[in-house]
């Protein structure tokens, strides 16, 4: 099977949507990112850049909030929509880096106190361009005090990351997950495979990533007209250091802009 493309919006959609909620279901602290998300929309409407499976749109929902999901992946939509019988999420398909155009097409003309990306999702670009894209979309669907909220890793040094490697992720006596990856410093994108090993069954699940710092996101984020009001390191607001892995950073319109 060749290679992921990375300017497919859909491709991590198609590859994960049977396998994420299985796969990834303990590798999240989704409560503490409800409750924040909650606090920091107060009352408002939200968006969701890379809904998914709903995983944190749902139980927003739950919480009277409305809630507006967007994904590019019809598989990630159809999965939303079982795990949501009641239809309280809204679902757009669309790409994140043209949201405002999305919404338009699905007939949704309101602005939102909250938008955010969780997971790593907004670095499923496949450029800075393209992340400044997103952002600019973002802002221009934000209220006026509106937040944009990213959840991302803080990655390793480029030179640290091999340009080839395969290893092991789960191996057990039904199946065996292998990981193949390959980094472009040019471009700073890392595509890989998950190779999923079972009895009669081989699957190719591909993906790529942009590796891309806080820092970098945050001129991101200045080109499009947004401003860092708060970084934490994790959902439950601990301070973010130099030793963080991850962070949760929060953007603000810049009135100047």
């Amino acid at each position: 099977m060749p290679p992921a493309d990375p300017s497919d919006p859909s491709g991590y959609g198609r590859s994960f949507a049977d396998v994420y909620d299985d796969w990834y279901a303990n590798s999240f602290d989704t409560h503490a990112a409800v409750e924040a998300l909650t606090l920091l929309a107060s009352g408002g409407s939200v968006l969701e850049l890379g809904v998914g499976t709903g995983r944190l749109a749902i139980p927003l929902s739950q919480r009277g909030l409305r809630v507006i999901g967007l994904d590019a992946s019809p598989e990630m939509l159809e999965q939303l929509s079982v795990a949501d019988p009641k239809q309280r999420v809204v679902r757009v398909l669309g790409d994140m880096t043209d949201a405002a155009a999305a919404l338009t097409a699905a007939g949704i003309a309101e602005s939102f106190s909250t938008v955010f990306c969780a997971f790593n999702t907004l670095l499923n670009l496949i450029s800075l361009d393209d992340v400044i894209h997103c952002f600019e979309a973002s802002r221009s669907l934000l209220t006026v005090d509106g937040k944009l909220v990213i959840e991302a890793f803080v990655p390793v040094a480029p030179e640290s990351i091999p340009p080839n490697s395969l290893s092991p992720a789960n191996v057990n006596s039904d199946a065996a997950v292998f990981i193949e990856t390959t980094y472009d410093s040019a471009t700073s994108v890392l595509t890989g495979r998950h190779i999923e090993v079972r009895p009669g069954v081989l699957a190719i699940r591909p993906w790529s990533v942009l590796i891309c710092g806080p820092l970098a996101l945050d001129k991101a984020a200045e080109t499009a007209g947004l401003v860092l009001q708060e970084r934490w390191s994790d959902w439950q607001g601990a301070a973010f250091t130099e030793d963080s892995t991850a962070h949760i950073s929060i953007y603000g319109p810049d009135t100047t802009f």
